[in-house]
């Protein structure tokens, strides 16, 4: 989603989903270099980390991390679908199947799962933010007649992606978008479920936090459902802390791609979408803004909860 003006529309990326621009590319590059050099301590060496960056320089997910620190709706949707457009680098592959990009992979697979439950007949589903809108339109609506689907979402390009994606799934009889701050929707009782799958990760005030999700109660129907994620806090890498490295083992991510992992996300892109919750903060959060957590489902390794909230 695009930032704005205002604070409370800060996010992670900008909308220009292709980086073709290779001066612009190269500048920025150097300038990671730079800080880099500059840098009193590094995941990997400095050597290492050089020549991953020059790597990231060489495919479109790569410059798209460089420029923006951080996943709009189509490359979300790149990634969990892994269907790469064409060859790819051997760090494109490497971030495709052995990164933890695999286990967010996962758990929008149990996403869908438990959004499949929801679809009824008349019943009004939101994605917000919606990105490409996978979550809701790779759904199997078949033999349900009478359904809404909502698409908001504050970059625009991500709303024309979703709108293109109804219309090959054939679905845009049903679907609606707005592009709209999610912290101002405007919307009094029109949903049956919710779906915000990363938005809050985004976002590290927990009164702003309160207030999204008191944004999403206003915008359920009584007995309406929020189904949201969130990133609980990770044990220090076990190179660190060695004590810890049995904790990691439930992200089934080998201590090298681990070390790869947080070189990349850490000291060459900075993400800014990693912001950690522990799920008695979100529960308080949460209640605070009228829901009930009716369930928090962990994957089978205890990590990536899922939460199901009702107004």
């Amino acid at each position: 989603m695009e930032p704005t003006t205002s604070p409370a529309s800060t996010i992670s990326h900008r909308t220009s989903t292709r980086i073709s621009d290779d001066v612009a590319t190269k500048e920025l590059a150097a300038q990671i270099a730079d800080r880099l050099r500059q840098a009193e301590q590094l995941v990997l060496p400095l050597d290492e980390t050089l020549d991953i960056l020059d790597q990231l320089q060489e495919f479109e997910l790569g410059r798209f991390l460089l420029h923006n620190r951080g996943l709009n709706g189509y490359w979300t949707s790149y990634i969990f679908r892994n269907a790469p457009e064409g060859p790819v680098t051997p760090l494109e592959h490497w971030l495709l199947n052995d990164s933890l990009l695999c286990q967010a992979r996962e758990r929008y697979h149990r996403f869908k799962e438990e959004i499949a439950g929801r679809i009824t007949e008349g019943a009004a589903l939101a994605s917000i933010p919606c990105g490409v809108m996978d979550d809701l339109l790779q759904q199997d609506y078949s033999g349900v007649e009478d359904f809404r689907i909502v698409g908001i979402d504050i970059d625009e390009e991500s709303v024309a992606y979703a709108r293109e994606n109804a219309e090959q799934r054939g679905l845009s009889a049903h679907t609606e978008f707005e592009v709209r701050d999610a912290w101002k929707l405007g919307v009094d009782g029109e949903f049956d479920l919710i779906v915000s799958n990363g938005l809050n990760m985004y976002e590290s005030d927990p009164q702003r936090l309160t207030d999204l999700y008191r944004s999403f109660h206003q915008a359920l129907r009584p007995g309406g459902r929020l189904l949201l994620s969130f990133l609980t806090p990770p044990p220090p890498p076990p190179w660190v802390a060695p004590e810890h490295a049995a904790a990691w083992e439930k992200y089934d991510i080998p201590e090298a791609d681990l070390r790869r992992e947080l070189s990349i996300m850490g000291d060459i892109v900075q993400v800014t979408y990693l912001n950690f919750s522990a799920e008695d903060e979100v529960r308080a959060q949460l209640e605070a803004a009228g829901f009930t957590v009716q369930a928090v489902r962990y994957n089978a390794g205890g990590v990536l909860p899922i939460v199901t909230a009702v107004k």
